[in-house]
């Protein structure tokens, strides 16, 4: 008897480890149960960047992201049947790089960007829990690095964001015999913020030497960002997998430049759910 449930724990320690969990819960009182999943995206882009060429790009884009879903903590009066009964929180960071050539296919873009956000939301359900809708709040914080190839004076550019978003979303779960479904549809887009621009004269020497960009309160007024994405969980006896599409539009700027970004990327995941055992020895 003690020798079986040694061997199910060291297959139990093992599986975690694989998952890239590190932790194993074990018998006893569990915590909640998070949701986490990591995403692979590749995509089309169209780039406009004024600042270091009038001609538009387009190319491929490479990403690699990584989102957690979890409830409240519900070891409270507030999270148990109280006010946050119904809340929950995500939080996502997301890493590209990509490379964009111009029309005349003389001159490219090439660079990196990164994203990192956290939001809360209420949660409705109707139907036995197969139709959620969701609507919250999200902070995100977006940064963009563009290295132009054929500009002398001016090589880089950047793209800096804070905003405070608005993100909703609708769910629909549906099941197989052995299996289970879920069509999901995300959207969030921005209210207001702070973005940064860079003086349309100004050169990588002169940033050097002290000669400032713009920093401005953004919003709806003169920056508009939307991402929406939808996607479709498979689930089976031992995996989940996630497929779809996720489009992003953003446009800005001033009455001297133009920054706009246009693309459509193929989402493929990997899903689990976990729980860990809280005051636990290490």
């Amino acid at each position: 008897m003690i020798k079986m449930r040694c061997v199910r724990n060291f297959f139990c320690i093992l599986s975690c480890l694989i998952c890239g969990m590190g932790i194993c819960a074990q018998e006893g009182t569990y915590g909640l149960e998070h949701t986490d999943v990591l995403k692979l995206r590749i995509g089309y882009a169209r780039q406009v960047d004024t600042y270091l060429s009038p001609m538009a790009y387009s190319g491929l884009q490479y990403g690699l992201g990584n989102e957690w879903w979890q409830p409240f903590r519900q070891d409270t009066k507030l999270g148990r049947d109280g006010k946050l009964a119904n809340w929950g929180h995500v939080g996502r960071v997301d890493i590209a790089a990509f490379n964009y050539t111009s029309t005349a296919r003389s001159n490219s873009f090439s660079g990196a960007q990164g994203a990192a956000g956290w939001g809360a939301f209420y949660c409705w359900r109707w139907i036995d829990d197969r139709l959620k809708v969701h609507v919250g709040p999200y902070l995100e914080g977006r940064l963009v690095i563009r290295n132009h190839s054929g500009n002398v004076n001016k090589p880089l550019s950047f793209d800096i964001a804070l905003d405070a978003m608005a993100m909703g979303g609708l769910s629909w779960s549906f099941y197989g015999k052995k299996t289970s479904y879920r069509l999901n549809y995300l959207i969030r887009t921005n209210l207001i913020g702070l973005d940064f621009l860079p003086e349309y004269w100004e050169s990588y020497y002169e940033i050097s030497t002290g000669v400032p960009g713009n920093a401005r309160c953004s919003g709806h007024w003169n920056h508009h960002t939307i991402i929406h994405e939808l996607t479709l969980d498979m689930q089976f006896p031992h995996s989940t997998w996630r497929i779809g599409a996720e489009h992003e539009m953003t446009d800005y700027g001033t009455a001297n430049q133009h920054f706009s970004r246009n693309q459509i990327s193929l989402v493929i995941g990997c899903i689990w759910k976990y729980r860990l055992k809280p005051n636990s020895r290490l």
